[in-house]
């Protein structure tokens, strides 16, 4: 299987059930990661095993139960159909599988499992638009080390992020079209947050999630006023991204905007971050301080414009 080519999609991950049992090696996988958590270990390790896996577990099982789809975690069924619909784009030298970064599948069991069957030539694909060390390079992170264990030829190729290129950019506007509650209804475009020294350290998450903002809005023929921006899922003390979006919404209300349509744009497929923390949390606290319509769009998914993009960066990489 020397010729064949083997692309990963790769996520942050998810549980394998919406149980505490189930999210507690989970979480300290993910919150294990110095990309992640960017604190001494010596000063970290012993919060997170003393104090927070003692509680978070069974908090984050209520949340999950709340969004998890008959086949499995919504982010695990999304990006298998998504690598399903990309397989039939391509002939039997190309096989597209997918990995998580923490949690099951992991990036070096799906490597191992492909140089098993002989594969040699591997292209990554980080499942995020814009670049972030918190995702891509933990992604990346987990692709190196099976670099320096595995004993087979391993060649691969990574997929960059792709925050401004069209196609990305008019997959997006079509789902956006295709699922706002009403033309003229207020569009907030939510990216997620990172820490604000990330930024001073040279990140260019930032740039890319205002670029993307633009280029879309741009797209979807909006008027400043029309759509704001903004950043969810903060963790920890330190000063993140702003404005932060639970805040952002009540400022919205304070300008008499009370009917919003919420679209992630830093999530390829549909997870907890989107379909609880905003679809369900979001939307709670937004009605209850007076808001009167609240809507959260679809991520990308397994949209066939998508695919189609997705493909074509592939195909890239192929003849490169």
């Amino acid at each position: 299987m020397q010729d064949k080519t083997v692309v990963i999609l790769v996520n942050t991950g998810s549980p394998s059930a919406p149980t505490a049992a189930a999210l507690k090696p989970y979480l300290r996988d993910f919150l294990s990661d110095p990309r992640i958590i960017e604190l001494p270990r010596w000063f970290w390790l012993p919060i997170l095993n003393g104090i927070i896996l003692r509680k978070r577990p069974a908090q984050s099982a209520q949340r999950y139960q709340k969004i998890w789809m008959p086949e499995g975690s919504p982010l695990i069924v999304y990006t298998d159909r998504l690598a399903s619909k990309l397989n039939a784009r391509f002939d039997e030298s190309v096989q597209v599988d997918y990995a998580m970064r923490v949690g099951y599948p992991s990036v070096d069991k799906v490597l191992e499992k492909w140089q098993d069957k002989g594969v040699e030539n591997f292209i990554i694909f980080p499942m995020f638009a814009q670049y972030a060390t918190q995702t891509v390079e933990s992604v990346m992170d987990a692709v190196h080390d099976w670099e320096k264990r595995t004993k087979k030829p391993f060649r691969y190729q990574a997929i960059e992020p792709f925050y401004n290129q069209s196609g990305f950019i008019q997959a997006l506007a079509h789902q956006v079209r295709m699922n706002r509650s009403q033309p003229d209804t207020h569009l907030v475009m939510s990216f997620h947050g990172i820490p604000v020294k990330s930024i001073r350290r040279g990140s260019p998450y930032e740039k890319q999630c205002l670029e993307t903002a633009q280029r879309l809005a741009l797209a979807l023929g909006l008027q400043e006023g029309q759509y704001s921006i903004a950043y969810q899922s903060r963790f920890g003390g330190d000063r993140w991204l702003q404005p932060y979006l639970s805040e952002h919404v009540l400022e919205l209300l304070k300008k008499n905007i009370r009917s919003i349509d919420v679209v992630c744009l830093s999530f390829s497929v549909d997870c907890l971050e989107t379909l609880e923390e905003i679809g369900l949390e979001l939307k709670d606290h937004y009605l209850q301080a007076g808001g009167q319509a609240f809507h959260c769009l679809p991520c990308l998914n397994d949209d066939d414009l998508a695919v189609d993009f997705y493909a074509q960066l592939i195909q890239q990489k192929l003849f490169s």
